[in-house]
């Protein structure tokens, strides 16, 4: 039986990936297809209306899938930094973007690229500095706002400590810090939920009660509102 890195399941379909090879399951478990379209693909990302996956990889690139024809519909690369790619992404609740952290510069640099999913065209990007790093990023179904993940480096360019933000706007508005433990235990979890708890990933955690935080689904939300719901 396949081990996959990286998995994604909706009521329809379900997926796994390997790092080359990307497999689509129906609902009852039988394969309905294969791609091995781009390398180092470990994030499969499924759209709230069950139309396209997506499938980031690690070395830079982005693989763009039909749920309705079970074809590539694109890929492309969307950065020259190749490895290092492995930072969130998400679909907008409203149905309009695909947003992706990425490495652009250099591995040390993050970027937010917004793409516009009726074509995955590139509709904006937004860079930060030396000092900011981006780990993850989560789309309010509800308001669909995005919160944001991530830390910041000091004057040696080393971990000093981590942060919870909305991204809007072009930029990153009400950066909390927050506590090492909090940081720590949120940047494992999102990386569970973004490789869909797959059997490897659950494996390779040290995070305890797993099953039993993947139901109570703690957000990025819930965080950014555990600090700003009393003021």
């Amino acid at each position: 039986m396949r081990k996959f890195i990286g998995s994604a399941t909706n009521d329809n379909f379900s997926v796994g990936c390997t790092g080359q090879t990307v497999y689509l399951f129906d609902k009852s478990g039988d394969e309905i297809a294969k791609f091995k379209d781009i390398i180092y693909a470990y994030t499969p990302i499924l759209s709230s209306d069950g139309k396209l996956l997506v499938v980031k990889s690690t070395a830079g690139m982005l693989a763009v899938y039909s749920l309705e024809t079970f074809s590539l519909v694109k890929k492309f690369r969307f950065s020259k930094v190749d490895g290092a790619q492995d930072d969130g992404c998400c679909f907008s609740t409203d149905g309009k973007s695909f947003v992706n952290i990425e490495r652009q510069k250099d591995a040390l640099h993050s970027t937010v690229s917004i793409y516009d999913i009726s074509d995955f065209s590139l509709v904006k990007q937004v860079s930060f500095d030396d000092y900011t790093a981006l780990n993850y990023i989560e789309c309010d179904e509800n308001t669909n706002t995005f919160y944001v993940l991530g830390y910041m480096r000091d004057a040696d360019k080393v971990f000093d400590y981590g942060f919870v933000a909305v991204f809007a706007e072009n930029e990153l508005y009400n950066v909390t810090p927050i506590t090492t433990k909090e940081y720590e235990f949120y940047n494992e979890y999102k990386h569970l939920e973004l490789m869909g708890f797959s059997e490897y990933a659950v494996e390779n955690t040290d995070l305890e009660g797993v099953h039993e935080l993947r139901t109570m689904h703690p957000s990025l939300k819930d965080l950014y509102m555990s600090y700003h719901s009393s003021k």
